[in-house]
């Protein structure tokens, strides 16, 4: 199976305006990646697009609801997980996000590439 690099969502603190501000751990983690397909929302604002994968692996790695895999510079975020099987195999529901919307996460990419200093 393919290893893959995840960012582990460390829930943090409320700042001064009650937003949580989250901070990641990098590990490594092992399973089969599926693409899952497009969905296309249509609206007045605008069409948006869902790309979706699903995340089989083992009960030795854990993936929770929050945590981001990197797959070809792409970043996939956790948003739905089902309990461990008779196999000991987890099926998670992952989505593509953009660094845009997530904030704190876009700051530590940047700085596990050099290009922001805490």
């Amino acid at each position: 199976l393919p290893i893959y690099r995840i960012y582990i969502t460390n829930h943090g603190e409320i700042d001064e305006y009650g937003r949580i501000k989250n901070s990641y751990t990098t590990s490594t983690i092992r399973g089969s990646l599926q693409s899952d397909g497009t969905r296309r929302n249509q609206s007045k604002d605008g069409n948006t697009d869902t790309v979706s994968y699903k995340f089989y692996c083992k009960s030795l790695y854990r993936i929770d609801i929050g945590d981001i895999i990197e797959y070809k510079g792409k970043y996939l975020r956790c948003m739905k997980v089902q309990d461990y099987d008779e196999f000991g195999v987890r099926e998670a529901e992952l989505q593509m996000i953009t660094l845009m919307a997530y904030r704190d996460f876009a700051d530590y990419i940047k700085y596990q590439t050099g290009a922001k200093l805490i």
